[in-house]
């Protein structure tokens, strides 16, 4: 399944947070923060179901009816929208319209690289290194809304660059544009489609968020997670940065003398405690993907959105679409890589070249020669 469909059999996402107290861990099912779906049924959830589109008929053939007993992920990268004061040209108009078709699924995932605020009086860094802040202008929370996305990791590096106050903004305007935000410390993510329940935790390498250097934290709350649904996926901001970073190392990382957790040890953790899918993000380069213990992890799925940020050439500037089905008890179905490619500045934009292919190819072998994945022409992904 493509998942080219509508999400108005979604159910409400509600956030439900836990508490862990030394090797004890509640979830407290019976508070609700807040719900952060909600879906208009006189408003098509994207243009192939918007009858004024054009090709009706083919994009009909092309997208199938929704297999109700799987569920579809699609998941990229690193995602920016420009950088205040100057944001994006045309208040970002057409931005995600090279890939828009691509982004379709029961949940669709990126990485918000950034806050969704124009506070700019937060001084995060306290000694005298050289700070780098990410800000966009909340109301291109709509920008998302628009390509398709449904739920933005903030649990990174930059989400927290315009302070507490602009955390709070970017939750707000994603609420408000009916995005969920992952990556709150303690909460775990649910979503009910078709009957079939999901959950999703973020986690990174920062206190202020669920830490990934906490092995013993990872299992328990992907273990609260895996006891309340069906099928988990899960978020992790890790990793060292750029063209030297494209391989998954053996242990630990630094970057800039920060602990940036070792990919391997976390992500095996996750899934030992009841992963389906684990999504990598955080060195701005792609890495290798493997199956382990029959689940796929992504170790970085590379640069995506980058307009006025981002560096764009060569292994920078490529990035993966990625788009996995799982069957109701988690169980992998199929998935393919779609390769993307960052134009004019830093546009999202399909990769013709198929370089995201390339290298998970490459790296998948070198990196995980008994477990890394395969991909054919088209970037279907194959089990070794």
């Amino acid at each position: 399944m493509t998942g080219a469909h509508s999400h108005r059999d979604r159910v409400p996402v509600w956030r439900r947070p836990v508490v862990v107290a030394g090797t004890a861990l509640v979830v407290l099912a019976a508070v609700t923060l807040t719900v952060v779906w909600a879906v208009s049924e006189d408003k098509p959830a994207s243009a192939a179901e918007d009858p004024g589109s054009e090709d009706t008929e083919s994009s009909a053939a092309s997208s199938p009816e929704p297999d109700p007993d799987a569920i579809t992920v699609t998941a990229v990268g690193d995602t920016i929208m420009g950088n205040l004061p100057d944001g994006l040209p045309d208040d970002g108009a057409g931005y995600f319209d090279k890939v828009a078709e691509h982004l379709k699924g029961d949940i669709v995932f990126g990485n918000l690289d950034g806050a969704l605020s124009e506070h700019d009086d937060y001084k995060k860094c306290k000694s005298k290194k050289k700070c780098f802040y990410i800000r966009m202008p909340p109301e291109y929370a709509s920008l998302l809304k628009d390509a398709g996305f449904t739920v933005m990791n903030g649990s990174n590096n930059h989400a927290f660059d315009s302070g507490p106050e602009g955390y709070a903004d970017t939750q707000a305007a994603l609420d408000g544009a009916g995005i969920d935000y992952l990556g709150v410390k303690g909460e775990i993510v649910e979503t009910e489609v078709r009957g079939v329940k999901t959950a999703m935790v973020g986690f990174s390498t920062y206190d202020r968020y669920d830490s990934l250097l906490d092995l013993n934290l990872v299992s328990q709350l992907v273990s609260a997670a895996a006891e309340r649904a069906d099928v988990v996926v899960v978020s992790m901001h890790l990793g060292a940065e750029g063209v030297d970073a494209r391989h998954t190392p053996e242990g630990p990382e630094t970057f800039y003398g920060e602990d940036r957790g070792d990919s391997r040890a976390a992500t095996h953790a996750a899934v030992d405690a009841g992963a389906d899918l684990v999504l990598g993000h955080g060195p701005h380069v792609l890495r290798g993907m493997e199956f382990y213990k029959d689940r796929l992890i992504a170790h970085s799925l590379g640069n995506f959105a980058g307009y006025g940020v981002l560096k764009t050439s060569g292994a920078l500037g490529r990035g993966a679409i990625l788009t996995v089905t799982v069957d109701k008890q988690g169980e992998w179905v199929s998935g393919k890589v779609i390769p993307s490619i960052m134009v004019d500045g830093g546009y999202p934009a399909v990769d013709e070249d198929n370089g995201a292919h390339a290298d998970i190819t490459e790296l998948s072998k070198d990196d995980f020669p008994d477990s890394g994945v395969t991909l054919d022409e088209k970037g279907k992904i194959s089990k070794p």
